[in-house]
């Protein structure tokens, strides 16, 4: 018996390293290929958005395969009367950006020129001056920098439109086998942790719904009232901007800034008191966010402490770029999630 016991502790033991061997090299390749996995990991992300009102008109009696239809069709409106609305416009609103970019460049470049030749009559320290000027040249390649790669990424979004048509068809296929994809993941996990596994995957999935509709909710909201600031504004390409305000906001702390940048420059083109104008809206409506928005709609969900919030943002960034920027929050607080219930696991044990 005592042999036995050994024996079966010995094979439990060589499966549990077999199963953490397969897992690292299942990662391994998904970070092997990366570059094909963006559409479907949005469809993921559709399909984990859409499942509860796909459930909820499943429990109506609704066939599981019509409900996803009803609610593709009801977001299919939803997005149509956006378009209607707002894709003429911003189309028009890029193009423009695109053929005036040069001459809006020179403009700054020429206000920039008048900027140095004012600070060269002023009596400051030879020391001083050079400091001054080399930040100012330093400033100009950034902002035209900022500008191309600004261009370059709203075209590539615009160029890998097949990812966006894809990503409904995998999401479809995802939905419609919901119930027996959670069921497989459950019946891989060795029966003595399903039950903490069920209780993980419950935690895991308040953070990411809370966070992912609340970042979602707000950032609409934010790009929408950073939209009408800049038309009553009267600043130019204002419904562009604001739609990269909205994207932008999708990441936290570094966002606004990130989307004040553009609109800034465009206003500081036309006027100096209208960028000053513009800092102020910004200024405003981030509040709104950090005192209303933000706490009402998201809350404490994530639970992240700013820095390693900051830390996250950096690193997604650096390893898979804009998806790593916008990936990073929620990941870092599944990954929060897992160390909790880890260590609630080793408490009892």
């Amino acid at each position: 018996g005592t042999k036995q016991g050994r024996g079966e502790a010995l094979m439990r033991r060589l499966w549990y390293a077999l199963y953490g061997v397969g897992l690292l090299l299942g990662l391994f390749f998904l970070y092997w290929v990366r570059e094909i996995l963006a559409p479907f990991v949005l469809g993921a992300a559709i399909a984990y958005l859409a499942n509860p009102l796909v459930t909820k008109l499943e429990k109506r009696q609704v066939p599981r395969a019509a409900a996803i239809i009803v609610v593709y069709l009801g977001f299919f409106v939803v997005v149509s009367l956006f378009m209607y609305a707002l894709i003429p416009r911003l189309v028009t609103e890029l193009n423009q950006v695109i053929v005036h970019l040069p001459r809006q460049t020179g403009k700054l470049e020429d206000i920039t020129r008048g900027a140095v030749g004012d600070l060269k009559r002023l009596p400051l320290p030879v020391n001083l001056q050079e400091a001054i000027n080399h930040i100012i040249q330093r400033s100009e390649q950034l902002v035209q920098q900022f500008a191309r790669k600004l261009v370059d990424f709203l075209v590539g979004v615009f160029s890998k439109l097949f990812w966006f048509w894809l990503a409904p068809v995998l999401a479809y296929y995802l939905l419609l086998d919901w119930n027996n994809i959670g069921e497989r993941c459950t019946e891989a996990v060795p029966t003595s942790f399903r039950p903490a596994f069920l209780l993980l995957v419950q935690e895991i999935n308040g953070v990411l719904t809370g966070f992912v509709l609340g970042r979602l909710i707000v950032s609409t909201i934010v790009g929408l009232l950073v939209t009408f600031g800049l038309v009553a504004l009267k600043v130019q390409f204002a419904t562009l901007l604001g739609l990269i305000a909205g994207v932008f906001d999708l990441i936290p702390y570094l966002g606004p800034v990130l989307g004040l940048v553009p609109a800034m420059i465009f206003a500081f083109l036309a006027s100096p008191w209208k960028a000053l104008w513009v800092v102020v809206l910004f200024a405003a409506v981030n509040q709104l966010e950090a005192v209303i928005l933000g706490p009402r709609i998201i809350g404490a969900r994530v639970g992240l402490h700013p820095v390693v919030t900051i830390f996250a943002l950096l690193a997604g960034g650096h390893l898979f770029g804009i998806a790593g920027v916008l990936l990073a929050v929620p990941i870092a607080a599944i990954l929060r999630v897992l160390f909790t219930f880890v260590g609630r696991v080793m408490e009892v044990v």
